[in-house]
């Protein structure tokens, strides 16, 4: 019998997944993607609120506000001309208004009250002027009406002493100092203006109310108190309507704690 050859090792069947990789470790390679992903949004969105936290006072309790200056007569009379209307320019000492006023002819005797109904036709014509360069922010009387002594008929606003009063929370007014700078968003403009601190008053808002709050009861409830800063905006010639809401965002550290930060 011929000899037999050297027998034939038995083949082994690899596993059917050998070389690919399992169900589970494809889903993990799939979520490792999306977790950093989500991880990174999270540590931008902290770093972020941490940052506007600590480095910033933001409120958004703010409004426009200025001097406001009333301009009328002297004396009692009747207006008789009116020149410039709401929104117009106005220069210091230019006429805007002229009002009659009644010349006394008489007095009774012995006193020295005047004999208004024997005034007859006489009258003066007295010009009103503006006591400021300004902008018309309200006419309160027309042509044909009469004003008493000191009753405004325009009432003027220098848009170069405009400013805002932000009302900040008492826990965080200590951070506010006169001097820092300031991001002033106009809700009417929507832009956004350069400001700057110029005062903190030192009462809070409820201070100047007519009826202060008062405790009659016994039972304290803490209510959080604002106090009212002054912020100066640089606004390069834009006006600002007062009145109107604004949100502001004070810078109250200038050190920068990462290098991209603003």
């Amino acid at each position: 019998a011929a000899a037999s050859g050297p027998a034939a090792r038995p083949t082994v069947a690899p596993p059917p997944d050998a070389g690919q990789p399992t169900a589970k470790r494809r889903r993990l390679l799939l979520l490792a993607p999306i977790l950093l992903v989500v991880g990174l949004v999270a540590l931008t969105i902290g770093l972020r609120f941490w940052y506007e936290s600590v480095y910033f006072v933001i409120t958004d309790n703010a409004q426009v506000t200025g001097d406001l200056v009333q301009v009328g007569p002297l004396n009692a009379g009747r207006v008789v001309e009116t020149r410039v209307d709401i929104g117009q320019t106005v220069e210091q000492d230019q006429v805007i208004a002229t009002v009659a006023i009644p010349q006394q002819v008489g007095a009774v005797p012995f006193s020295d009250t005047p004999l208004l109904e024997h005034t007859g036709s006489l009258n003066t014509l007295v010009p009103v002027r503006a006591p400021l360069q300004g902008i018309v922010a309200a006419r309160t009387a027309n042509v044909g009406g009469t004003v008493q002594a000191g009753q405004p008929i325009y009432t003027l606003v220098n848009p170069r002493h405009v400013w805002v009063n932000a009302n900040i929370d008492e826990d965080k007014v200590d951070r506010v100092q006169p001097g820092q700078s300031v991001e002033v968003y106009s809700t009417a403009l929507g832009r956004t203006f350069p400001g700057q601190v110029e005062a903190v008053t030192p009462a809070s808002a409820a201070s100047f109310s007519l009826l202060p709050a008062q405790n009659l009861s016994g039972n304290f409830n803490k209510v959080t108190q604002w106090v009212p800063v002054k912020i100066r905006v640089f606004t390069d010639g834009e006006i600002l309507p007062l009145g109107t809401s604004a949100s502001v965002r004070i810078r109250v550290r200038e050190d920068k704690p990462l290098p991209w930060l603003p």
